[in-house]
């Protein structure tokens, strides 16, 4: 997939992460890691230049290569960094792949999230033809559940050992979406 993409929204552009977003992606992580560090293990006020220069060279390495597909969000009228948005565990045989996002502090609770993610899963059904998505969330994590739910996901299950995170294997919440859920 060609790697100058982007997708535009109401409010929104997205785009896969360039070298120049690198300051604005640390300032983002190391200001709002206290309301992200509890679902995001990398996500600490210790983020900085150079793991964010590996993040994002793996990302575009990702995307080139058709192994994940992660875009970073910007306000469409001020340019603001805000979070970022991502298709990643595709499986080919299963068509399917798993959806993530986080968006920064300052712009929690104003459906940032939701209108990413709506985008973005677009981009999953109609351009790589992809029939299922899932979205893990943590089991105390309402936010995050919100926004699935925003973004018309059916809960499944609560899934034993789900999510790895501290080197723990804990329990996670399994959304879904496949096409006939958005139209």
């Amino acid at each position: 997939m060609k790697i100058d993409f982007e997708l535009t929204t109401p409010r929104l552009i997205l785009r896969p992460f360039k070298t120049a977003d690198l300051n604005a992606f640390v300032d983002a992580v190391t200001q709002s890691s206290e309301y992200l560090q509890p679902w995001l293990e990398w996500c600490d006020a210790d983020f900085d230049q150079q793991q964010a220069h590996e993040w994002i060279e793996a990302s575009r390495l990702s995307w080139q290569h058709d192994y994940s597909y992660e875009l970073a969000i910007f306000d469409r009228f001020n340019d603001d960094f805000i979070g970022a948005v991502s298709l990643s565990a595709i499986v080919p045989l299963f068509n399917s792949a798993n959806l993530g996002y986080w968006i920064t502090h300052n712009y929690h609770r104003q459906g940032m999230a939701t209108e990413a993610s709506l985008a973005i899963i677009q981009f999953a059904f109609q351009m790589l033809g992809l029939t299922r998505l899932e979205i893990i969330t943590h089991t105390d994590n309402y936010a995050s559940q919100k926004t699935a739910l925003a973004c018309n996901a059916i809960f499944e299950c609560e899934a034993r050992n789900r999510i790895f995170y501290q080197n723990i294997p804990i329990n996670g919440y399994v959304y879904s979406l496949i096409p006939q859920d958005l139209y």
